[in-house]
């Protein structure tokens, strides 16, 4: 499921556009963490795409794959960087060092 939320780095904001997202977090609904990474995502309008690792056959044999072997969540990748259990200070620096948002809070 990609969230089509406008992107600082393209503009977009049309949901009927396609658009690929560079965000992707791997998690599941009843994790806590996971739905706060998604949810500050969502207020900072970055586009991500979303993979339910309950609900998504071979979802954790791809993460453990992009992890070397780790199947936590949420584990969030970003422009192919990879950050396993993330806090939010951390989500924040690797999205503004990625360019997705302004270096000022």
């Amino acid at each position: 499921m990609v969230w089509q939320n406008s992107n600082p780095k393209t503009g977009r904001s049309d949901p009927s556009i396609p658009q690929h997202s560079n965000v992707i977090v791997y998690g599941t609904s009843w994790c806590g963490m996971s739905q706060i990474v998604r949810r500050y995502l969502d207020r900072t309008h970055i586009d991500y795409e979303y993979i339910d690792l309950d609900n998504n056959p071979g979802a954790i044999s791809s993460l453990k794959w992009v992890t070397g072997g780790y199947a936590r969540h949420p584990t969030v990748v970003i422009d192919g960087q990879v950050l396993i259990e993330p806090t939010i200070d951390e989500l924040e620096n690797t999205l503004i060092g990625g360019g997705y948002l302004e270096g000022d809070k």
